[in-house]
């Protein structure tokens, strides 16, 4: 009968775990580094929060323009919109709290102006650098830029009452002769305003010199003695 051995395996040193000297650790496999997939209920969820938070966001910045409207501060609008939502968390998430501070408020206020006063300009990471201006916008520009009361582009842009595009699209969606014949037009309007502005200042300055002679004349005329010589 043949003999049998049995080896038996000893658990590695602390020594034998450390990478040695012209070795490489390995890496686990792919397998064990995948991230578990989140599931369609899960995305559904953070849509559903993130539409409403846009659907009040957007209820709440057409309330603040329409109280401007009638006179109201939009700080004390803001106040007033940041305390209501204090504390009150999402229908679609009500795990997730409704975060209105007033700064927030303030900064995505002015963000809906800038955007066009549309919903998606409150969108979570909105950029609306994409976005191009047609001509029909541009033409409604170009006619603001015609008003005698505008001096620049920039004035006329925000004059717009929803402009949908930037600045910067507005200016390359203007045709090349356009854009530089507006462009003189506005300069030209404002050195024509300046000019109007130094004209005014020296009119003051002679009506006031000729004030102050008129003064001091009246006062000589009536220092003088009214009864002839004895």
């Amino acid at each position: 009968m043949g003999t049998v051995t049995t080896r038996i395996c000893r658990l590695p040193r602390e020594a034998q775990l450390l990478p040695q000297k012209g070795h490489r650790l390995t890496s686990p496999p792919s397998a064990a580094r995948e991230e578990v997939p989140t599931s369609r209920a899960t995305q559904f969820l953070l849509r559903g929060w993130q539409c409403e938070r846009e659907r009040r966001l957007a209820r709440i910045c057409r309330c603040i323009d329409a109280g401007h409207a009638r006179g109201k501060r939009i700080h004390e609008m803001l106040v007033n919109h940041a305390w209501r939502w204090k504390g009150r968390c999402y229908s679609a998430d009500p795990a997730r709290p409704i975060r209105f501070r007033f700064s927030t408020l303030r900064r995505l206020y002015y963000q809906w102006i800038k955007g066009g006063r549309v919903p998606e300009a409150l969108a979570l990471r909105y950029w609306r650098g994409s976005r191009k201006a047609s001509m029909e916008q541009v033409a409604e520009l170009a006619t603001l830029c015609l008003a005698p009361e505008t001096r620049s582009f920039s004035e006329a842009y925000r004059k717009l009452v929803a402009p949908g595009a930037t600045e910067s699209a507005y200016r390359y969606a203007t045709p090349v002769r356009l854009r530089a014949a507006l462009a003189k037009l506005l300069a030209h309007r404002r050195r024509e305003q300046a000019l109007e502005r130094a004209a005014r200042q020296l009119l003051g300055e002679l009506s006031a010199e000729h004030r102050a002679d008129a003064e001091i004349f009246s006062q000589q005329e009536s220092k003088r003695p009214e009864g002839g010589l004895l």
